[in-house]
């Protein structure tokens, strides 16, 4: 019997389905995939496979203020590069995406003529611009999800809050001194109260703005615990916009720059003097004639036989020097060494500069002027620091950013009483002149301090015969210190009309004023209940005989 030809028995039908069934399934799996891809280019762009030299990272983390405002943050941000070898009409490609994110064609173009596989187009590309390049249609056009770093308050905290550069990486301020810790997500919370930041911040450009200066700087210290709650340096930048990023505006006048501090000096030398036993209240000198060529800016007032308190609230140069000369050069270097003007000080911020102090012949006269603030250079922030100490009955106190700071109990004056012999010669600064304490009362509260103006050093050598440096240093509240308030203006120019001299009673005196009204306000300060401190004539301190050299 013939067996009948079978095509397809029923082993092999079921061999073809499964074979057909599999091809179909990979078909169809690929044709997905395919679809996926083009999409995800087309709609989506991400980083393509090949070897970039991008570093994936934690997010970096916060920077608060005292009150938890965010001062520094990141978030996610496109960026976007090509494959020049794979880019067919470079020209054309350049034109439209210099046209959308606002770059010079030919910067492009030059991009994508490189031999690289890999180029950065932009960085921290907008949302706006983001879409417009999509748009555009080109599938070789990559997209990268990376960090980008935004400030809320801009220019206001920059010098504090610092900046990071494209990478994430902080380059100065708290952005730089906590690299560490913020690159590993830790959030930073520091001492500055950024509502009071930005007050101080407006007061100080008016005043600029006003006297047509050329910059300016004012800081408010904690006396309590050495924390700072504003410190601003004009001209500032924004840590956003890297065509500010000038060297002029990236220097923070309060914590690197130096200078001859003036006057303010003047009552720190007499407590000097006063610490050490080597002058008392009582002691009188004789301003009528000049002293090692030292002469004073007015003429004496009555016979020109001051007292202590006479020398401070007239500002004579001739009475400071004459009682530096009896504390003498080793007594000069011993304070200055205690007081913290030989060394830089250790607050968070990297940039923080040392005292430039007296590089040159330290003799009798320059043990003269120094006493009164020429010849001898300090930051902003050393003089904050003196003066918060001898405030603080002569307890050292350390400028800080940190919210939480350990307090150390190091003593810096030899008597306590020295302390209290200070702030009386700051408050009679106030009470007594009949110029700088008008310009500086506050109704209700007891204020002390002293102005300066000094000589600006010319970089070519010596000083500049017609720039000044004004400042005003305030102690508030003077009866139970708390704050220390210092200001100064680089510069000031005379008011159209007017012949008035730019001092730091005219200049800075007003501003300090504006100041301590806003610490007020802010801190909700009540007024004093009694008058009656620091009313007593700092003669009382002690009952000696009269000295008259």
């Amino acid at each position: 019997m013939i067996n009948k030809l079978k095509l397809f028995d029923s082993d092999s039908l079921k061999l073809l389905h499964r074979r057909v069934f599999f091809s179909a399934t990979v078909f169809i799996f690929v044709f997905f995939i395919s679809i996926y891809r083009i999409s995800s280019i087309m709609l989506f762009p991400e980083i393509v496979s090949e070897k970039l030299n991008v570093v994936k990272k934690d997010i970096r983390g916060d920077i608060y203020d005292r009150n938890g405002n965010v001062l520094a943050r990141s978030i996610i941000g496109k960026s976007i590069s090509v494959n020049p070898k794979k880019i067919k009409d470079k020209k054309e490609l350049s034109i439209k995406l210099g046209k959308i994110l606002k770059i010079n064609s030919k910067i492009i173009e030059k991009k994508l003529l490189s031999k690289s596989k890999f180029v950065w187009i932009k960085r921290h590309i907008t949302p706006k611009e983001y879409q417009e390049i999509i748009n555009l249609g080109e599938i070789n056009i990559k997209s990268h999800s990376e960090f980008k770093r935004i400030y809320p308050y801009r220019n206001v905290p920059s010098h504090i809050v610092g900046h990071v550069d494209i990478d994430q990486i902080g380059q100065n301020g708290i952005e730089r001194y906590y690299e560490e810790d913020l690159s590993n997500s830790k959030n930073i919370y520091i001492s500055l109260d950024i509502n009071l930041q930005q007050i101080v911040r407006e007061r100080l450009m008016k005043t600029i703005e006003f006297y047509k200066a050329e910059s300016g700087l004012a800081i408010v210290i904690d006396i309590d615990n050495g924390q700072i709650l504003s410190s601003v340096s004009l001209p500032d930048y924004n840590p956003q916009n890297k065509s500010t990023y000038k060297e002029n505006n990236l220097f923070n006048r309060v914590f690197q720059s130096n200078y001859e501090m003036g006057s303010t000096f003047k009552p720190i030398t007499a407590t000097m003097g006063f610490d050490l036993g080597i002058i008392n209240p009582s002691m009188t000198f004789d301003v009528t004639k000049k002293y090692l060529n030292i002469g004073d800016h007015d003429k004496f007032k009555g016979n020109g036989i001051y007292d202590i308190e006479k020398i401070i609230v007239e500002s004579s140069n001739i009475g400071t020097a004459k009682i530096a000369s009896k504390i003498g050069k080793k007594n000069q270097l011993m304070f200055f060494d205690k007081i913290g003007f030989n060394q830089r000080i250790n607050i968070e911020n990297s940039e923080a500069a040392k005292p430039l102090g007296n590089k040159n012949n330290w003799g009798p006269k320059e043990i003269a002027t120094i006493g009164f603030g020429h010849g001898f250079s300090i930051t902003p922030l050393h003089l904050v620091k003196a003066y918060a100490t001898l405030s603080n009955n002569g307890i050292e106190v350390k400028p800080t950013l940190k919210l939480n700071n350990k307090i150390e109990n190091k003593q810096v004056l030899e008597k306590k009483k020295s302390s209290k012999f200070f702030l009386k010669l700051l408050q009679a600064v106030v009470d007594k002149t009949e110029y700088t304490g008008p310009r500086i009362k506050v109704e209700g509260y007891n204020v002390g301090g002293k102005t300066g103006t000094s000589e600006l050093l010319n970089p070519n050598g010596g000083y500049y015969k017609d720039r000044n440096m004004t400042s005003f240093i305030g102690v508030f509240p003077i009866n139970s210190p708390r704050y220390i308030i210092y200001t100064a203006i680089e510069y000031p120019k005379k008011e159209d009309g007017t012949n008035q001299k730019m001092t730091g009673a005219r200049v800075n005196a007003p501003l300090v004023k504006e100041i301590i009204i806003s610490i007020i306000n802010f801190f909700n300060i009540p007024k004093n209940k009694t008058d009656e401190y620091l009313k007593a004539d700092t003669n009382l301190l002690y009952k000696l005989f009269n000295v008259t050299i």
